[in-house]
């Protein structure tokens, strides 16, 4: 018997608050618990194996005479629902999924389903471990199966003991939150809902072109709408132009032709408090088809595709800057690892293979009063780093001083042309790692003892 946290496997079979939910579960299967503070009806389903590989599919157990409802991702770019009753049901892709089963022990105050027993809720979240991603899918046999993938052939090796969080409870509204918030702690690379600012442009009307025009669309077809729009009273703040990025055109006589598309990597910002951040993407070798109204591959091993990075990539940087910046930026890349400081127009290459992506952290840098340059990055094991930065005053209570209110956990991360004489969090001295050539330093933010704790960073040069 592997036990977790009222989650079991007994006798091969996966038991949830003494409820069987798989049957016929394979030896290699363990049940790690959550620990900690995390949720106390939760644990994690790992395997046991010896198999080297950059995609492997592991069995767990049979599903069958519970109802389900998963999330699974359809194409590339959407995700969509489906609901079932047996493991062959659940489709490829999968990243969530909820199984009702009804708790003969009536446990909590959950819902009744006419037998006199309380309906009980398991839901299923497939997460990262090391360099691998998991996914659920099902199989002919009516199991429920693990997909790991780490995306490169030359990546193959696996822990596997963390792969998909498992958490239940009468009530399926709170054990899915719970979870999530539970696998927010584990992996320490995001923040939950609660824990963000709604950004201010969600209060504005906004138009999005895709559903007027689809993938046709023109410049006078953009101002007519927008004419009609503040003709009717309602003129929109903002405007998304989407053609579907991609198009992959037809021949006179009906067949698909190769797409026309210039070898470009497609590049998405976003605009922080205090920094910005854009994402790098090699998505060369398909295409949307506007006849066939469908995505086509028009190229099995597209190119290797060489550009660069640079500060004017996140519109509006200059909004989010301190007074008096020079324009010089410090650029950070999230899966490289690397601090570069980037003169004002200057840029930096980068070359991603097909389907590579990088992420990268762009940062005004501060010239303070005694000459020493400084740009806070933030929390750098998540893709949106600058996010966890909430505060940011410079020469704060006293020169050549850096004052931060920082909110999430892990590795805090900033460039300091000089390496800091002292960085307090909360008023206590804090350990920390600097590198003399990047000006990279680095230091560890606690797991939050309460939700929505903003950390008061200080560092002095």
């Amino acid at each position: 018997m592997t036990v977790g946290s009222g989650i079991n496997v007994v006798d091969g079979r996966l038991v949830v608050l003494g409820n069987c939910i798989l049957s016929d579960v394979h030896n290699n299967i363990v049940i790690t618990p959550a620990t900690g503070d995390a949720l106390i009806n939760g644990a994690f389903i790992g395997v046991k194996s010896d198999q080297m590989g950059s995609r492997r599919v592991f069995p767990v157990g049979k599903l069958g005479g519970l109802r389900f409802m998963c999330v699974f991702r359809f194409k590339l770019w959407w995700m969509t629902q489906r609901m079932g009753s047996c493991g062959q049901d659940i489709p490829i892709e999968t990243q969530f999924l909820i199984v009702e089963g009804h708790d003969d022990s009536n446990f909590g105050e959950g819902s009744e389903d006419g037998a006199g027993k309380s309906a009980l809720y398991t839901v299923f979240l497939p997460i990262l471990e090391g360099d691998f991603r998991a996914v659920l899918q099902g199989n002919e046999r009516n199991e429920l199966e693990i997909c790991l993938e780490s995306g490169d052939p030359a990546v193959e090796g696996f822990e596997g003991s963390h792969l998909v969080f498992v958490a239940a409870g009468s009530d399926p509204f709170d054990v899915i939150t719970n979870a999530v918030k539970t696998v927010e702690k584990h992996l320490q690379t995001f923040c939950h809902r609660e824990k963000k600012k709604m950004p201010d442009m969600l209060n504005w009307f906004g138009w999005c072109t895709w559903d007027a025009f689809y993938t046709d669309v023109t410049a006078d077809g953009v101002r007519q709408g927008l004419e009609s729009l503040e003709k009717g009273g309602i003129p929109p703040k903002f405007v998304i132009i989407d053609d579907g990025w991609q198009s992959v055109g037809m021949d006179p006589t009906g067949t698909e032709s190769k797409a026309d598309n210039a070898a470009n990597l497609l590049k998405i910002w976003n605009l922080n408090n205090f920094s910005g951040v854009v994402g790098v993407f090699n998505c060369q070798g398909a295409g949307w088809c506007r006849v066939g109204k469908r995505y086509l591959v028009h190229d099995e091993q597209p190119g290797t595709i060489t550009g660069v990075i640079r500060a004017k990539d996140v519109n509006y940087l200059p909004r989010v800057s301190d007074d008096g910046w020079t324009g010089d930026t410090i650029i950070y890349s999230h899966l490289g690892g690397e601090v570069v400081y980037l003169p004002k127009d200057a840029s930096w290459p980068i070359t991603l293979k097909c389907r590579e992506y990088e992420v990268f952290t762009v940062v005004p840098v501060k010239v303070l009063s005694n000459g020493a340059t400084f740009a806070p990055i933030g929390l750098i094991k998540m893709f949106n780093s600058g996010g966890a930065l909430a505060e940011l005053k410079y020469e704060y209570e006293r020169s050549a001083t850096v004052g931060m209110k920082v909110r999430g956990c892990g590795t805090f991360g900033a460039y300091s042309s000089a390496r800091p004489k002292r960085i307090t969090v909360d008023s206590e001295e804090m350990e920390f790692d600097y590198e003399e050539k990047s000006g990279f330093v680095t230091l560890a933010l606690s797991i939050l003892e309460e939700e929505l704790y903003l950390w008061n960073v200080t560092v002095e040069l």
